[in-house]
């Protein structure tokens, strides 16, 4: 699948190569997203009474999460809601990757439609594209909408759905991804994917026209299991 007249293809080749190209908001579009103790603050909305002790422990926000549908619908949606407004916090902290608008205008303008994919609240990750600027070039975002952590990387469902949606064969997609899970959820989705190294200082190649940063730091590139 990754191979061209012969040869096999490299990073920006087959970048230039494919009509959509499905881009990992973790490492190819924010260098590192803060931690906040997301688990702790949502906690304070469901603790008037004793918490059952897996709740009071947990870290996962997720778990949290479950407890307060367990109360009732409105506890939910007010979790839900506060949330979602730690990762407003957390996008309006993070460092974009050097390089990615540039990169982004340049595949936008090679006719590449562009689909960013993360784990938050897709609303949350809609607002940071709007918040850079990088929203004239990425047509759409796949994420979090609900409650539903059955969806999320490792499981390739963002992928599979945005494919769908941009009425794209697979063949023609190309994943850019730095997490191990973001790279396999793609693999499983049958997408050829490119390893986005995150935080490199390594050189763009020497053409005529120097690519933007963002592309020297594709490295390996894999292609997508045989089905």
């Amino acid at each position: 699948m990754l191979e061209a007249k012969g040869d096999i293809m490299s990073a920006e080749e087959l970048l230039a190569d494919r009509d959509h190209v499905l881009v990992a908001l973790d490492g190819p579009v924010v260098e590192h997203l803060p931690e906040l103790p997301v688990a702790d603050r949502l906690r304070l909305m469901v603790a008037e009474d004793r918490l059952p002790r897996k709740v009071a422990r947990t870290d996962d926000p997720f778990v949290v999460l479950a407890f307060a549908a367990s109360i009732g619908p409105a506890t939910e949606q007010a979790v839900y809601a506060q949330w979602r407004r730690i990762e407003h916090e957390v996008v309006a902290a993070a460092r974009l990757t050097p390089g990615v608008g540039e990169a982004f205008a340049k595949l936008a303008a090679g006719g590449a439609r562009i689909t960013v994919v993360g784990s938050l609240d897709v609303r949350v990750m809609r607002a940071l594209l709007v918040m850079h600027g990088l929203d004239a070039h990425v047509g759409r975002v796949a994420g979090r909408n609900d409650s539903d952590r059955a969806a999320l990387p490792p499981a390739p469902d963002l992928i599979t759905t945005a494919i769908h949606a941009a009425a794209i064969p697979v063949e023609s997609c190309v994943f850019v991804g730095t997490t191990k899970h973001d790279l396999a959820a793609a693999r499983a989705a049958g997408v050829d994917t490119i390893h986005h190294e995150r935080g490199t200082t390594a050189p763009a190649p020497p053409p005529v026209v120097v690519s933007p940063a963002w592309f020297a730091g594709l490295a390996k590139v894999r292609s997508a299991p045989t089905p």
